[in-house]
């Protein structure tokens, strides 16, 4: 289902069926276009393996600094491990798109998602560029839905939050859509390497930021939000978040960290990624049921985080968690294999809220009424380790028979 949202002003999306997807008739490109000069920040995949797109685009926001006017985006070829000719691929569709949109090549982002491996279908692509340029001519909510609809894979809706917030008075627009539902455990850095899923995540403000403080809210948020989602435990060679920012709201410009109308901006955008993240662990490839695990108590937040990050993506958790079983003791075994030093005498486990274990060992507790929690389509569990005052959480989602079918057939 597609809800209300805001859309920000001075920005058009269009998306449509190119064929460049293995499956028929889908919608396979999208473009996001801001209609004024706008600054942008990115984060990208610490994989490695690095698709060719993600790869041009890296450069690109390092030669303008943030300058960008466009992001192009296709599903269903992922434009990875391609080599020397696929990295050529990603140029030439980068030209296309600036010609087409008369902007310089620099200004456009790429982004894909797919298979990995074959080289992507030139012909369709360009075809798929040139229907995009003219959908925007008549660009309205039809064509955002289809923006949103274009950039999903084996998803089963389209992923879309918005936010309002007031900098100086003026209201200004957070907007966001993202794809995510398998091959998800995003690790996201920005352009230069620095710390900071396939997930690809595609914002959209209105507010008025130049690219520094713009990257440094993203980074934060992503941190908190993308970072710490997990459907599988893999990490994609695509992940990729694009945030632009063009002020055509007229709010006054957010300038630095330190200062009110930056820390009410960032809270908007944590509440876009954070309703995004939801959305994602919700449709994990399969899934029945969206999991939060909790690890408070501990010495650092990035411990806490580690903790949580492995309970998230322990197998064993996530079929319990399917077969509603509380079986406490594979969360306290993945949290042993976690690399993170604790004392399992000082530790506690809630599933909801009831004590399962305490001390490291089992409280007596009525295994009917975990159950019956269980069985609800979001459930949470608590650990607190008794060390600290740091915490972090993690969102998943448990194991199905579905997601062993969905991903054996992938390509056939």
């Amino acid at each position: 289902m597609f809800h209300k949202f805001h859309w920000p002003l001075g920005f058009s999306a269009a998306g449509t069926a190119a064929g460049v997807s293995y499956k028929k008739g889908k919608k396979d490109m999208a473009l996001f276009l801001s209609n004024f000069p706008a600054h942008g920040a990115a984060l990208f995949t610490a994989s490695r393996v690095k698709a060719a797109p993600l790869i041009y685009t890296q450069k690109a926001i390092l030669n303008t600094r943030g300058l960008v006017r466009a992001v192009v985006v296709n599903s269903g070829s992922a434009n990875a491990a391609t080599g020397p000719q696929g990295y050529r691929d990603a140029l030439e569709t980068a030209k296309w798109a600036s010609r087409g949109l008369k902007l310089p090549m620099d200004q456009v982002w790429l982004s894909s998602t797919g298979v990995i491996g074959p080289r992507i279908k030139l012909k369709n692509y360009r075809k798929g560029l040139k229907s995009l340029l003219g959908a925007l001519r008549n660009a309205g909510t039809d064509e955002v839905r289809s923006a949103a609809e274009a950039i999903l894979t084996t998803d089963t809706i389209p992923k879309v939050a918005s936010a309002v917030i007031k900098i100086g008075g003026v209201p200004v627009t957070i907007w966001g859509c993202c794809k995510g539902s398998g091959m998800i455990h995003p690790v996201l850095r920005g352009p230069h390497g620095e710390l900071h899923a396939t997930m690809l995540g595609f914002i959209l403000t209105d507010a008025s930021i130049k690219s520094g403080p713009l990257q440094w809210a993203l980074e934060y948020v992503a941190d908190k939000t993308f970072n710490c989602v997990s459907i599988d435990g893999d990490t994609s060679t695509n992940d990729f978040v694009a945030l632009l920012a063009n002020g055509a709201s007229g709010s006054p410009e957010i300038k630095g960290r330190r200062t009110k109308d930056y820390h009410l901006f960032r809270e908007g955008l944590f509440k876009v990624c954070d309703h995004l993240v939801d959305l994602i662990a919700l449709d994990g490839e399969g899934a029945s049921r969206l999991v939060q695990i909790f690890v408070e108590g501990a010495r650092s937040e990035k411990s806490a985080r580690s903790m949580a990050s492995v309970i998230a993506s322990s197998p064993l958790v996530k079929t319990a968690v399917h077969g509603a079983d509380p079986n406490w003791g594979r969360i306290l075994a993945a949290m042993g294999r976690s690399g993170v030093p604790f004392e399992p005498r000082r530790v506690k486990i809630w599933i909801g809220d009831t004590l399962v274990c305490k001390g490291g060992m089992e409280v007596p507790f009525s295994d009917q009424k975990v159950i019956r929690y269980m069985r609800n389509k979001r459930i949470f569990i608590r650990v607190h380790l008794g060390l600290g005052p740091k915490k972090s959480q993690y969102r998943t989602c448990d194991f199905t028979g579905q997601y062993v079918g969905i991903n054996a057939g992938y390509r056939t």
